[in-house]
């Protein structure tokens, strides 16, 4: 609990915070229900904390209803039966629709709700929906996840918040039910702009590491026993774990996002980031020749066949 200034105006702070802080770990909401979405749902249930769930998508919702989510007919339902809400939603695009759109949460959230949005955003958007929400009277988070479908699952994220310090608190608890590490970043925006700093550099870590592995196979080396020297972890668990390569769950497309928002953000701050640059237009290349609803893997295998080499693990002594 935040130490007030003394005098009623820190007593209305911490009453306040307490009464935000209970209304989060009573009704919970999540609008966006897809690899991400859904698996938050099952840790929240897991640990005795259902939550209502909606998504456009109504495979997607019918899936969860199957195993007892509560369901609501849209984002202003969902609101209105909710005092925090999780947003797993693929761009800032669509958190605005969701939050500010006909039929959003704007119009059937009380006072004093808390919106968390996990989306890998755009953080000057993110800021621009946060001050929209508040004119509502709704609080407005920003919060970038990490550690994707199976982090999510295992309740081991990391989380990075842009938020008032009061709302912050107030979603900790929350949060500590899906994330092993959290953040407060800064402000509203913060948590955006720290995410896109992360993916922008492991993204660009993934392509030089991609190479190597090439180069290795090419020269007829281990590409296993590189990739365990360099550390390559993503790469050492996808293509090195299992006879088969199985879906990181990560499309090339979403990748593709990541590295606009981190240019974007560069580009605002008048920074140069060139080996960004040319690992987002590498990571585009993939995306062109693997197709639309490629996943990250499945980019092994474009630059494989650039190279003229596989990167596979070996099976036994051949001696």
């Amino acid at each position: 609990m935040p130490s007030g200034h003394g005098g009623h105006g820190g007593r209305a702070e911490r009453v306040g915070l307490r009464v935000r802080i209970l209304r989060a770990m009573s009704r919970l909401g999540i609008i966006g229900v897809g690899q991400m979405g859904a698996q938050i749902w099952r840790r929240l249930d897991e640990r005795d904390r259902g939550a209502i769930v909606f998504d456009a998508n109504s495979g997607a919702l019918a899936a969860l209803a199957a195993e007892g989510a509560l369901t609501a007919t849209g984002p202003t339902d969902l609101a209105a039966r909710c005092d925090v809400i999780l947003l797993s939603l693929p761009t800032s695009h669509d958190v605005e629709q969701v939050c500010l759109g006909a039929g959003g949460i704007a119009p059937g959230a009380a006072p004093g709700t808390l919106v968390v949005d996990l989306t890998s955003g755009v953080p000057s958007s993110s800021r621009r929906i946060g001050a929209a929400l508040g004119d509502h009277g709704v609080h407005y988070l920003d919060c970038g996840v990490s550690g994707g479908v199976a982090g999510a699952r295992a309740g081991t994220l990391k989380a990075m918040v842009g938020a008032e310090i009061a709302d912050f608190r107030a979603v900790a608890p929350v949060l500590e039910l899906v994330a092993a590490q959290i953040w407060h970043c800064g402000p509203v925006g913060s948590g955006h702009l720290v995410k896109t700093l992360l993916n922008q550099s492991n993204q660009a870590k993934l392509m030089v590491e991609l190479e190597a592995l090439l180069v290795a196979a090419k020269a007829g080396l281990d590409p296993q026993l590189v990739g365990e020297v360099l550390g390559t972890r993503v790469w050492n668990r996808w293509l090195f774990d299992s006879d088969e390569r199985a879906p990181v769950g990560f499309s090339l497309a979403l990748a593709c996002k990541d590295f606009d928002i981190a240019l974007r953000v560069a580009a605002e701050e008048q920074v140069g980031v060139p080996l960004a640059a040319v690992a987002q237009q590498v990571l585009r290349l993939a995306a062109g020749a693997a197709g639309p609803h490629a996943d990250l893997i499945d980019a092994v295998a474009v630059w494989e066949r650039i190279a003229g080499a596989e990167i596979t693990a070996p099976h036994g002594d051949t001696a």
